[in-house]
């Protein structure tokens, strides 16, 4: 259980160039309420056979707590297209900063 309102963490690969880069550092509220399109969120990776056990993705479409996120360079992403609607439990942060 997280007891800090902010995360920080690592973006990786370029699935969300321009807005966010490889390497780049981003702050997300970890205690967040109403998401909506638009909103960048840091998920848990779908896919557990990875090195980065999170992803970074910009909500594209909303239903009751599920969501369906996209990468901004679709292109080199693997997002909702690939894994489906995600829930909420599966979102460990609203991205609110990048450093």
């Amino acid at each position: 259980m997280h007891f800090f309102p902010l995360l920080k963490f690592k973006v990786y690969g370029n699935s969300m160039r321009p807005s966010y880069k490889n390497g780049e550092q981003v702050l997300a509220l970890h205690f967040f309420k109403n998401l909506k399109i638009n909103d960048v969120v840091v998920l848990k990776n779908p896919h557990k056979n990875v090195k980065e056990k999170y992803i970074i993705k910009r909500i594209a479409k909303v239903s009751k707590e599920k969501y369906f996120v996209l990468g901004d360079n679709s292109r080199e992403s693997t997002d909702s297209r690939a894994f489906g609607w995600i829930e909420k439990k599966d979102i460990a942060g609203k991205v609110v900063y990048s450093l």
